[in-house]
């Protein structure tokens, strides 16, 4: 700002010497001698140097002109002999009638071919401090202040200026204190004639160069102004903004950014007004019009905002952010519109409409207060394809996924957003799909209060059945608790576990319990710290990947056939606890038409680890599976170890013999007492029997 006070300030000098030297050109016709007493006179003022090359051309009456051309103004001492400006085209001219209404009345300036160079030394001197003036003026305008009346250059006279034309203006700026240089070149200015209720042209144009940051800059503007006569309202039609800038902190390709608007300020009203208003540049369109009341009091802002359909992914680029999504289309098209109406905290946003790709995002905002934020939201997703928009695995990027976040889990989180977060939302969802699960018709609540975050209801459709819980985040304390309560019902388990993992090992229809709570957020430390309890009911199923049956008879040396690998059950339920990452089973219950399994063990998740043991009695014929019933009724066991993801199972062989051998002489004792009886009771007769048992 100093410098263009100084710019403008140097101008008016200009201007003043112009007059000067109308008036000692009334006096002296000696060219010479006029150029002579001009440049003396300057330089006894400031003590720099004036030099007038080009020829003198003035006019008397109706105005008082004059035109320049050649101009040199030294710098001050000690800073060589590269000119503070040049001017190579100077045209001025003051009406002479006006001033007698007191009416300045200035024709079009023209000023052409300005150079000025600026510099300020390491000692922190100005090649331009002479241009300041001296003390005399410096105490009059003192006095001026301490008499209660500002200084003015005009006094009591109207200014009339019919335009200013600058072309070919370059201002260089050299601070060696700062090691900073900027260039401005190339300005022009072209304003028309300031006359009320009529639209005057304005065009301004320059090319800015700076090396601290290092940045260069195109900059246009067109319009046509309108004021009103008493200068309370400015109307910009057709305004028109080209920016094309380039260097530090911009993207590589730099950023052209264009404006387009009709803009109003009534300071009467207090309105600022943007219609038909269009920003365009770095991939983005954005329409729609703007209006900011009650200037004077409390500002009322209000937005109508349509984006266009971007490519958010080269955005992001540009901006230099690289995105891999799974599906390369994914980001590609983004648009929305928006409503906005702030008024001191309150902002409402209604409606929003957002289209990503193929899903779309209607709903409103209303902001209540920005200490906090304190947040209320509804909106509504019809459908959405996550996995989409998830980075494209492979096992370099699953490992590198892995370090990330072991390393995010290393670094302390911030929650302190989140504790002063009041938020109330509501989300629900047509179609979702994330890590393979496919859900319908979900419906989540939100609040949080006070670092306590709670979804309630969370509802959803999926896999025939239905599922209902609630989650609860807890960050008031720097290590964040989480509880959970969730119910899935009716569920077809054989679909959902195959678009969760990959692979199911578990078919049927059931439902499953869970409530847990914890701490921690990352894998390792939520699995340490997880307790709670489950229980599980599922009919009409099997497991898959493991025949009871057939290994049952494996063990005992039958004939084993091409049965397929699974266990079928006609029901299978259970319950449990889980105690700091270990899963303890005691009741878990099989049901088939030749076997009932019972079980029990542990599932341990930190290690990933199973021990667990199943009893096998079988009930019926085998043959269903393959088998014979010679082992009917006989207990078997089956232990199964190892890995969580790879168990081993075994039949203890052993263990089955020896509750069989234990079986057969249990029946074989009682067959014997039996017989023995009988035998007792035919040789002494019943009466007799009777009284040797106390019968």
């Amino acid at each position: 700002m100093k410098l263009l006070k100084w710019f403008f300030g140097l101008l008016f000098g200009v201007i003043l010497l112009a007059v000067i030297a109308v008036v000692v050109a009334t006096l002296v016709v000696d060219e010479k001698a006029v150029k002579e007493k001009i440049s003396t006179q300057f330089e006894s003022t400031t003590g720099q140097s004036l030099r007038l090359d080009g020829p003198l051309n003035w006019s008397v009456f109706p105005w008082v002109g004059i035109k320049l051309a050649d101009v040199q103004i030294g710098s001050a001492p000690g800073f060589g002999d590269e000119p503070l400006a040049a001017v190579r085209k100077l045209d001025v001219k003051v009406g002479i009638m006006p001033l007698l209404e007191k009416k300045v009345a200035v024709d079009t300036i023209v000023l052409k071919g300005v150079r000025l160079n600026l510099r300020k030394n390491k000692d922190g001197r100005t090649n331009w401090e002479g241009l300041a003036g001296g003390g005399k003026e410096k105490e009059t305008a003192a006095e001026a202040k301490a008499g209660g009346k500002e200084p003015s250059q005009f006094g009591d006279f109207e200014i009339q200026l019919k335009g200013i034309e600058l072309e070919d203006v370059s201002l260089h700026f050299a601070d060696e204190q700062e090691g900073v240089n900027v260039k401005l070149d190339d300005l022009a200015v072209k304003v028309g004639e300031l006359v009320a209720e009529k639209p005057v042209p304005l065009r301004v144009s320059f090319k800015l160069e700076n090396t601290k940051p290092v940045m260069k800059l195109d900059f246009a503007l067109s319009t046509d102004m309108t004021f009103s006569k008493d200068y309370q309202r400015l109307d910009l039609a057709a305004l028109a903004l080209d920016l094309n800038a380039a260097g530090e902190g911009l993207p590589a390709q730099g950023v052209k950014l264009a404006l387009a608007a009709n803009a109003g300020l009534d300071n009467k009203q207090g309105v600022l007004a943007l219609s038909d208003l269009s920003v365009s540049g770095l991939n983005v369109d954005i329409t729609g019009d703007l209006r900011v009341s009650e200037l004077n009091a409390k500002p009322k802002i209000e937005a109508k905002l349509a984006l266009q359909n971007t490519n958010l992914k080269e955005l992001l680029e540009i901006a230099g952010v690289s995105i891999a999504t799974a599906d390369p289309k994914a980001l590609t098209r983004v648009s929305g519109k928006i409503h906005v109406l702030q008024q001191g905290e309150v902002l409402t946003a209604k409606p929003i409409s957002i289209k990503l790709d193929d899903s779309s995002l209607d709903g409103e905002l209303k902001l209540l207060s920005f200490d906090g934020p304190v947040l209320r939201a509804s909106f509504k997703l019809d459908a959405i394809d996550l996995d989409r928009y998830l980075p494209p695995k492979s096992e370099e990027e699953t490992a590198a996924g892995k370090e990330q976040e072991q390393a995010a889990a290393s670094e302390k989180p911030d929650f302190s957003a989140l504790r002063k977060l009041d938020l109330d939302a509501k989300l629900s969802v047509g179609s979702l799909k994330i890590n393979g699960l496919k859900m319908q018709n979900i419906i989540l609540n939100v609040k949080s209060r006070k670092g306590v975050l709670t979804m309630d209801p969370a509802s959803a459709a999926l896999y025939e059945g239905k599922f209902q819980g609630s989650v609860k985040l807890d960050v008031r304390k720097d290590t964040p608790r989480f509880s959970a309560n969730k119910t899935l019902s009716g569920i077809q388990i054989e679909p959902l576990l195959n678009d969760l993992t990959g692979k199911a090992q578990l078919s049927g229809v059931g439902d499953i319990k869970v409530n847990v709570s914890g701490m921690g957020l990352d894998d390792a430390t939520i699995k340490r710290n997880l307790n709670g309890s489950f229980s599980i009911q599922f009919r009409d199923g099997a497991y898959i990947g493991f025949n009871l049956a057939q290994a049952i008879r494996k063990a005992t040396g039958q004939a084993t056939s091409d049965a397929p690998q699974k266990t079928d059950f006609a029901e299978l339920k259970g319950s449990g606890v889980i105690k700091n990452g270990v899963v303890k089973n005691d009741d878990l219950y099989l049901a088939s038409p030749a076997l009932r399994v019972t079980g029990k063990g542990e599932v341990d998740l930190v290690e990933n680890r199973v021990n667990y043991l199943l009893t096998t009695r079988v009930v019926g014929s085998l043959e269903g599976q393959g088998g014979s019933d010679k082992l009917k009724g006989v207990a078997i066991p089956v232990r199964i170890k190892g890995d969580l993801n790879n168990p081993s199972p075994s039949v203890d062989l052993e263990a089955a013999l020896k509750a069989n051998a234990e079986h057969k002489l249990e029946e074989k004792k009682q067959e014997l007492m039996d017989k023995a009886g009988e035998k007792i009771k035919d040789k002494l007769g019943t009466d007799a029997l009777k009284g040797l048992f106390g019968k």
